[in-house]
């Protein structure tokens, strides 16, 4: 499903879906309401979100999507470098974001990694994520301690917390996955099995509170368990 509040811009998307023909857009948006309408009718699999939208935007979209039980992968679309709403985004529920330009071999790549419950980020856009996360102030002043501030100190308090009681090997595989590897590279990394690496890394997603791997490796990232 495309999300984009510029018609031409959701025209030159959708060709660059089509040449292997793995996906087909079954539904298209222009705005984070009308998404969220639409989401509630039909099966997607993937939801390619604009952040910047009128009537509602991308992230608030996108966390009324992901609080389902149920819900689809959502791929934030941005034509910008990282900055707070990407990050914001994530910590609302999508599992990365894609530019809006990709070219066809990047988009198919990145749509394929969420497909396979991976890391829809490349090992270098999510360093420059965690770099990103790293220089934001810990604490928010005083202009900016609102509602989304407060939840975010909050759920990097929880991971601290959560830190505790976690394994040695839980750790490892954390570190590994804010590195970009893949769980098969990351089994072949620590010597452990595939269906290991993903009992870890469910267990760190559900102890510290994070909706999806990207977002265990932010919080990570401000909780100071990545050294």
């Amino acid at each position: 499903m495309l999300v984009d509040d510029d018609p031409l811009t959701r025209a030159a998307i959708k060709p660059l879906l089509r040449p292997r023909e793995d996906y087909v857009v079954v539904a298209e948006a222009g705005d984070g309401r009308e998404a969220i309408d639409i989401v509630g009718r039909i099966e997607a699999d993937i939801v390619l979100m604009d952040l910047g939208m009128p009537v509602m935007d991308g992230i608030e979209a996108t966390r009324q999507i992901c609080a389902a039980p149920r819900h689809p992968h959502v791929v934030a679309l941005t034509t910008w470098d990282v900055d707070d709403a990407v990050v914001r985004v994530i910590e609302a529920g999508a599992v990365g974001y894609l530019l809006k330009y990709s070219a066809s071999e990047e988009l198919h790549a990145g749509l394929r990694r969420v497909m396979a419950g991976e890391s829809v980020l490349s090992p270098g856009a999510l360093a420059e994520l965690l770099r990103y996360v790293r220089c934001q102030p810990t604490t928010p002043t005083a202009a900016a301690y609102d509602v989304r501030s407060q939840e975010r100190q909050h759920a990097v308090a929880q991971a601290r917390q959560a830190a505790a009681g976690l394994s040695r090997r839980e750790l490892e595989v954390i570190a590994a996955a804010a590195e970009g590897l893949t769980t098969e590279e990351i089994a072949n990394r620590l010597y452990i099995s595939v269906s290991t690496v993903k009992a870890h890394l469910r267990s760190a997603q559900e102890r510290v509170g994070a909706r999806n791997r990207v977002h265990l490796a932010v919080l990570a990232e401000r909780a100071g368990l990545l050294g």
